[in-house]
């Protein structure tokens, strides 16, 4: 992307969707939240909405980090327009109980609002 025709909402969105995917690889669960807002709302392929709140949503990644152990993405593909990115991203973790690894692909819509990630939706095969 040409820096120069980047929009302020752009800017931001890649700077927040950065900030989550490092805290995120580092099971960092304060700094993973902090990128998302208080009315944070997680939404399913079809539309559906899967998850609403900070609070929801500190405890849903808050069970992940605590059940596995290695959680890990990485973005290969990125497109960003004004507040919106979606992302190509490739998956894994292992549980802590049985050392069993899981591992997927996942495009992911994040877009911003009042300077965090107000929505997210998950499209999987």
């Amino acid at each position: 992307m040409d820096s120069e025709s980047l929009t302020e909402g752009t800017v931001e969105i890649l700077a927040l969707s950065a900030r989550q995917l490092a805290a995120y690889n580092a099971a960092d669960l304060d700094a993973f939240c902090a990128c998302f807002h208080e009315r944070v709302t997680v939404i399913d392929e079809s539309g559906a909405v899967t998850l609403e709140g900070q609070a929801a949503f500190r405890a849903r990644y808050a069970a992940m980090f605590s059940t596995f152990r290695d959680v890990r993405a990485t973005v290969s593909a990125r497109l960003a327009l004004g507040p919106h990115v979606v992302e190509h991203e490739a998956w894994s973790r292992v549980s802590r109980e049985t050392s069993d690894k899981q591992s997927g692909l996942v495009l992911v819509r994040y877009s911003a609002a009042e300077g965090r990630i107000r929505w997210v939706q998950f499209f999987r095969s």
